[in-house]
């Protein structure tokens, strides 16, 4: 029997966002997590606790974050991780980063080679955040 590395399978997403707020922001992701991430993930981020929700967002961000082309206003690189992702960036930002992976690890058969898309979240989440 021939063997398989489970890295052959591995899927990277690579996340775009023409047309918005964040048009040239390229975000490079993996949809590929182990069951218990996934689950602790999933356990943390439904508590009313702020701090379980903060948790699962950190997990998130070091499990799925692989890179991004994101800089401050200096021009420095921002690093693609935790730390940065939750305290530097809007929070729309990573809600629509996060809700842009979850439908496409929910969808097997994406291109994921092309840059991937999400006017209508971003657009939804502007209007939410101007409305308040």
């Amino acid at each position: 029997m021939t063997k398989f590395k489970l890295s052959q399978a591995q899927k990277i997403a690579n996340i775009t966002f023409e047309g918005t707020d964040f048009d040239g922001l390229e975000v490079k992701a993996t949809l590929d997590l182990p069951l218990k991430v996934v689950l602790d993930i999933q356990s943390l981020s439904q508590s009313d606790d702020n701090e379980d929700k903060l948790q699962a967002n950190t997990i998130w961000c070091e499990k799925v974050l692989l890179s991004w082309n994101l800089v401050d206003d200096k021009g420095e690189t921002i690093p693609a991780n935790a730390e940065s992702l939750l305290k530097g960036v809007p929070s729309r930002l990573l809600t629509a980063l996060i809700q842009k992976w979850s439908g496409l690890v929910t969808e097997p058969s994406a291109n994921l080679s092309e840059a991937q898309n999400d006017t209508s979240t971003l657009a939804e989440l502007a209007n939410q955040s101007t409305a308040n």
